[in-house]
């Protein structure tokens, strides 16, 4: 009895209780993300790739510019941002709008993450407000998307699968101590 009792604690230490997430972020206002930012921009996603070509791997998203604020002249930009939510990367959708703020150090790409302000174009009123007029428009070379709702983070526990698995690991394992009593 005493090993069944440590198999059914052992497997569930195992089974998935929910989804963590080990990107954590400190508040900011408007005016801190202005500040920190190398670049505010209002942008269109157009491409998103695995980036291999820099140390920080991640993603690479490229965007067709609309209009900037703050460190933008051309009418397309690429920013990298982690591969997953869990660790801040921010969940960009090919084909939705977005204000970016992205940050940079020296002459590294720009980078955005889930804790810099950036958001769809259709949640950033309060933003675009306290922006003011842009210093800089763009064409618009791609239509503009409505921004999309979606919130899609990739997790790289399979739930379902996972579960599935443990319990037959644990059906084996009841039955093989029944087997010997």
């Amino acid at each position: 009895m005493r090993w069944l009792t440590l198999l059914v604690f052992g497997v569930a230490t195992l089974l998935p209780i929910g989804e963590a997430q080990a990107c954590s972020c400190m508040e900011q206002t408007v005016e801190d993300g202005v500040a920190q930012a190398k670049a505010i921009f209002e942008g269109t996603v157009t491409k998103t790739a695995p980036n291999s070509a820099t140390r920080f791997r991640g993603l690479e998203v490229t965007l067709a510019v609309k209009r900037a604020w703050k460190g933008i002249d051309s009418e397309e930009v690429a920013v990298l941002t982690a591969s997953n939510g869990a660790v801040c990367g921010y969940p960009f959708a090919e084909g939705s709008t977005y204000l970016v703020y992205a940050y940079r150090e020296k002459a590294e790409p720009f980078r955005v993450s889930l804790c810099s302000l950036t958001k769809p174009i259709d949640q950033a009123k309060a933003d675009l407000e306290h922006l003011g007029k842009p210093s800089t428009t763009f064409a618009d070379a791609t239509k503009k998307s409505a921004g999309s709702n979606d919130r899609c983070t990739v997790s790289a526990w399979n739930h379902g699968s996972t579960s599935f698995g443990f319990f037959a690991l644990l059906i084996a394992g009841l039955a093989l101590i029944s087997r010997r009593s």
